[in-house]
């Protein structure tokens, strides 16, 4: 795993295959994004081997993730939004990102997420980190749109690319009105919807770009 900005543990918590675990008026100028190399603080992620793939027959309720008509008790946690990838589901307890493999969840060092997205196989996974980025004025953190291959865990790319001015913004009543997401990936690129518009941004690190026709 590599070192975070920030002390963050990665809980483990064991299960059984049916058990309980123990445990846009004025348009804002965008800051710059990241470098072009992953940027150092980013944690890898889980990955996993269980019997689970895109394209499964995958569902939540409440605290039960139900695989091909397996159901996998994660309770205490809750189930917010679910993001299936080869070998395991990664998933959001209330802001938390989680994953697990159908034998045990693991936390994942991320603990403000939110629009959790993969490529159409299941092998790229992205989501707004709202924990990370620098702080505004207020203390409200730039939020980053963050990817990662689902298949090693290593991050791929992280951008600030639409998601506002850190000098300038407030961010948290701009992220009410209009909350950043990820829309999709396309091709070799991730598409993100910021509070300034879309922007494409190059899973190889090249420069975003408006995906919406702005400047």
């Amino acid at each position: 795993m590599r070192r975070l900005g920030v002390a963050l543990v990665c809980g483990l918590v064991l299960l059984s295959g049916c058990g309980s675990p123990d445990d846009e008026t004025a348009r804002s100028v965008p800051t710059r994004t990241l470098p072009p190399e992953v940027p150092r603080h980013l944690v890898d992620l889980p990955v996993g081997t269980g019997h689970v793939h895109p394209g499964d027959r995958v569902r939540a309720e409440e605290s039960v993730l139900r695989v091909n008509g397996r159901a996998v008790h994660l309770a205490p946690l809750h189930l917010d939004e679910l993001a299936v990838v080869p070998g395991g589901v990664f998933f959001r307890n209330a802001t938390e990102l989680w994953f697990t493999d159908l034998g045990r969840a693991q936390a994942t060092g991320y603990s403000d997420v939110r629009s959790l997205v993969t490529s159409p196989d299941g092998r790229r996974l992205a989501f707004v980190d709202l924990q990370h980025g620098p702080k505004d004025r207020h203390g409200t953190p730039l939020a980053i749109a963050i990817g990662y291959d689902a298949t090693t865990g290593r991050p791929l790319v992280a951008s600030y690319a639409g998601m506002g001015d850190v000098r300038k913004d407030d961010l948290a009543g701009r992220y009410a009105a209009h909350p950043p997401s990820i829309t999709g990936f396309q091709g070799d690129a991730l598409l993100v919807h910021g509070i300034s518009g879309d922007y494409r941004v190059p899973l190889d690190g090249g420069a975003p770009t408006r995906a919406d026709g702005g400047n």
